[in-house]
């Protein structure tokens, strides 16, 4: 069996496996230290793209909220509701109808007090029925008089609201409520905005419906996560979408009360991310292998002077 007699050898043996293990660790080090920055880093971009999303919920609402002050401003539209004249109103608004729907705000309806529906512009055939249980923004506008914007459900889904009251004589005459939908074209306005997936899911506190996605029927998170995220816990974890990996970020979509009334998936591809981490990660592990690689040349070129010069074996 092979021995190593001299002290030099073995010095320099010892000295070769702990550059060896020094480098594995460091190795390993710049790794671990380089998914962490990286995470930490989609995180927050996740975080400030769900806010993003938030904040196109708002400027939705408000350009609802817009539309609705504008018609409720009509006198022809409260002399109609006065008479109960809805083929009057079809008349007078039947045209702004198609034009609001080509930009996203496909509904149009008017209430009475407390909450019945004297005619949806959209629906002409379908009115009378009483929304207050529903509707609660419809019977706070009517009752106070102000306008207001949120997100509750509507009809057939979940929408985006705005709503001004139609006054007379000093008391409120009815309605005008105007809404956008959580449909496909709001998702894909908000994926070709910021780069990102997303899917919006409603509860009616038995379980949850999605409304839009942009992924089709890919499932990422699980229901327990969406109730989790609809009980005040965010969540954020790593995924996979169409065979990528991908971070992902559920956070609350709150009405105007501040309540949770839906939640949002936002999901990155992290492709690239992944990509350029590890084109971050060889070069550092490199230059510290060749810098622990560098010293261990100098001391066993001292060692092999000394022992050349006559160090004892």
């Amino acid at each position: 069996m092979f021995k190593l007699r001299s002290i030099a050898a073995r010095l320099i043996l010892a000295i070769s496996l702990t550059v060896a293990v020094a480098c594995g660790i460091l190795g390993t080090f710049s790794i671990i230290q380089q998914r962490s920055l990286t995470q930490l880093a989609l995180d927050q971009q996740l975080k400030l793209q769900y806010d993003s999303v938030i904040a196109a919920i708002d400027y939705e609402g408000r350009a609802t909220l817009a539309v609705s002050a504008v018609i409720a401003a009509l006198p022809p539209v409260a002399d109609a509701i006065a008479k109960g004249d809805r083929d009057g109103l079809e008349t007078l608004l039947g045209g702004a109808m198609k034009a609001l729907m080509a930009q996203g705000i496909p509904l149009i309806t008017f209430q009475t007090p407390p909450g019945l529906v004297f005619y949806r512009v959209h629906a002409p055939k379908v009115f009378g029925d009483d929304i207050s249980s529903r509707r609660n923004t419809v019977v706070e506008a009517l009752k106070t008089g102000k306008p207001i914007v949120g997100v509750e459900p509507g009809r057939e889904a979940l929408g985006i609201f705005g709503m001004t009251p139609i006054a007379r004589d000093g008391k409120t005459l009815a309605n005008a409520d105007v809404g956008a939908a959580f449909g496909k074209e709001f998702v894909d306005r908000a994926k070709k905005r910021f780069g990102i997936d997303l899917a919006v899911y409603s509860f009616d506190g038995k379980e949850f419906k999605r409304l839009s996605s942009t992924f089709g029927n890919a499932v990422v998170a699980t229901p327990d996560e969406l109730k989790s995220v609809f009980n005040g816990a965010a969540l954020h974890r790593n995924a996979t979408i169409d065979g990528h990996p991908a971070a992902l970020y559920v956070g609350q979509v709150k009405n105007y009360a501040s309540q949770p009334v839906a939640v949002i998936e936002v999901i990155k591809d992290t492709t690239e991310y992944e990509a350029a981490a590890r084109m971050a990660t060889v070069p550092r592990m490199r230059l510290r292998c060749e810098l622990a690689a560098a010293a261990s040349y100098s001391v066993v070129s001292l060692i092999t002077s000394i022992t050349a010069t006559g160090w004892p074996a």
